[in-house]
């Protein structure tokens, strides 16, 4: 059953579509729009709702009325999933590479970004002079503002470096001409907002305010934030190219062990308060494929501390709703837009040991293949539907079934399902921005950097051995990071984080198979495509090369706001 994100507003429950024309695109000199907008409680909340809207949406392309072509464009770029369509805007990326001209793989666009950000300032700015609401309501919604800024930042600072933060929204009199600020301003920006903001948000709202930021939520923000400030990537003296004196733009200038232990903290903070005082939990009933399905499926379940939640009837096989990324295996959307063999081998068969897969030369009979995909891991399972195989996410619907599939062919492995555990018909899903799992993988990532083996092994266990899978007993630091890695792909796929995990862990074969270098599929009968029915065989295959060049490590800003000569572009672009 779908949830409302605000009741008393009934007419905005479902969150404002990009086609629509919002009261932020007025001038801000026009008064009486502003004035109108926060006359009252109704119409001040419609434009909180919008505002969480656009904030939440990064990444999930949202903008622009082609943002159905992106696909699951983070997921292409990473080598999970095949480029899409040669006329997707993924495919110039892969096999070019971006540029400042506007490909880079935040799907938003950078100046989106402050679009968002300057309607939290808005309403944040605005909301006081609403009449008929109370003061301490007040003060919260100037509390989730502030971590919807802080929630943008962060993710600006993982996929730019340093950005220039803005601190109001800005007249025509202002001094537009904003500097980018270093890392580590960015960085402490984003932790002292919400700090802020933690200490005046509730750790439950009632349930009529299912979907608000809340303590955790915050809480959650910094911790990410943290997490991505310890890797390498940015945790360095050395940034990933020279930059000269502005090396302070894309690394925080030196190398401080420190950070994994500031990280670790902030990453059990949220687990102490979504546990504690939050109501969440990680759903573990021993039942793997149910367990992972709900938690990343299932509307406002238990594990889930924040979500982009667009309950919108139009994203399904026949829309091109904000949430059209992800079509399932219903729709054409999805055929270009499969799994890859290179991200398959990250997944455990179901008893924890590796899967065998065919290699470049030698034909398999396709019985294999059915054999080999049912022996596959809860997860994967969940994840996606194999060809002549029903899907296992909702098992015994026949709308998921082998029969209702799209029908298309491909050299591709298997088509996405993530997301529609138990779905029945439903087009629309909400996606977990942020799911209490990735905090347990956090604090196993850093209590592995800092020695902690054993507290490294117990938080990455509530998540492994959740998946049905034996748990991990290795005590080698080297070992143990590829598996805490390795778990991060399996879990998140399709989350929004293997993208910038594999640049921020800076990982040796980044250019060698998963952003980078060769990625391949299966060919089935005999080197062509898979069929609906009656499959012969199948063999690995290469599908293209994928460019990297280590100037990707972070995205280029426009070209168009570097011609201003306020912002300094990323080096090598």
């Amino acid at each position: 059953m779908r949830y409302k994100f605000f009741i008393t507003i009934v007419a905005f429950v479902i969150f404002l579509g990009a086609c629509q024309k919002d009261f932020l695109q007025m001038p801000l000199s026009s008064t009486t729009t502003v004035d109108s907008v926060f006359s009252t409680t109704t119409n001040a909340l419609s434009a909180v709702s919008q505002a969480y809207s656009e904030s939440l949406s990064q990444g999930i392309t949202y903008q622009g009325a082609w943002a159905y072509w992106n696909a699951m464009l983070q997921e292409n770029i990473s080598g999970a999933l095949n480029y899409g369509f040669a006329w997707s805007v993924s495919e110039p990326m892969i096999m070019n590479g971006y540029t400042a001209s506007g490909t880079s793989e935040d799907m938003d666009g950078f100046n989106y970004n402050y679009t968002a950000i300057r309607q939290d300032y808005l309403v944040a700015e605005n909301i006081d002079k609403v009449k008929d609401m109370s003061a301490s309501d007040k003060v919260l919604i100037k509390a989730e503002m502030q971590a919807l800024v802080a929630y943008r930042y962060e993710q600006m600072m993982i996929a730019y470096g340093g950005v220039p933060i803005v601190s109001k929204t800005f007249n025509a009199g202002d001094n537009l001409a904003v500097k980018r600020n270093t890392v580590l301003q960015v960085l402490d920006s984003v932790v002292s907002w919400c700090d802020q903001s933690a200490a005046i948000l509730p750790s439950q709202w009632p349930a009529i305010y299912t979907g608000r930021m809340t303590k955790a939520g915050a809480l959650a923000i910094k911790a990410k934030a943290l997490m991505y400030a310890a890797r390498p990537l940015l945790n360095t003296a050395t940034p990933y190219l020279n930059f000269g004196s502005n090396n302070n733009l894309i690394c925080l200038g030196n190398a401080d062990p420190s950070r994994w232990t500031t990280a670790l903290t902030a990453s059990e903070a949220v687990i102490t308060e979504a546990e504690s005082n939050g109501g969440a939990h990680l759903i573990n009933t021993g039942n793997p494929l149910a367990d992972y399905g709900t938690a990343t499926s299932t509307p406002g379940n238990a594990e889930v501390l924040l979500a982009y939640k667009n309950d919108n009837g139009s994203s399904d096989a026949s829309g091109k709703g904000p949430m059209a990324c992800f079509y399932n295996m219903h729709t054409w959307y999805a055929y270009g837009n499969m799994l890859t063999e290179n991200f398959l081998e990250n997944y455990y068969k179901a008893d924890g040991t590796e899967q065998s897969w065919p290699d470049l030369v030698t034909v398999t009979p396709f019985s294999d293949y059915l054999t080999k995909m049912g022996q596959m891991e809860p997860r994967y399972q969940a994840d996606f539907k194999n060809w002549q195989m029903d899907a296992a996410n909702n098992p015994g619907d026949s709308y998921w079934s082998n029969a209702n599939d799209y029908q298309w062919g491909s050299n591709s492995v298997s088509i996405p399902t993530k997301f529609y555990y138990k779905a029945g018909t439903r087009g629309w899903f909400e996606f977990p921005i942020f799911r209490l799992a990735a905090y347990y993988l956090s604090s196993s990532e850093a209590y592995n950097e800092i020695g902690q083996t054993a507290n490294a092994l117990a938080r990455l266990n509530k998540v492994h051995t959740r998946a049905g899978l034996p748990a991990v007993t290795t005590t080698d630091q080297a070992t143990l990071r590829t598996i805490i890695q390795r778990e991060w792909a399996i879990e998140f796929f399709d989350e929004n984080y293997r993208l910038h995990d594999v640049k921020h862990w800076k990982l040796p074969n980044i250019g060698n198979g998963i952003i980078g270098g060769n990625i391949y599929g299966f060919a089935f009968n005999n080197g062509s495509i898979s069929t609906q029915y009656g499959n012969i065989n199948y063999q690995k295959t290469l599908i293209y090369t994928a460019f990297w060049a280590p100037r990707e490590y972070l995205n280029p800003f426009p070209q168009s706001e570097v011609n201003k000569g306020i912002i300094v572009q990323n080096p090598g672009y």
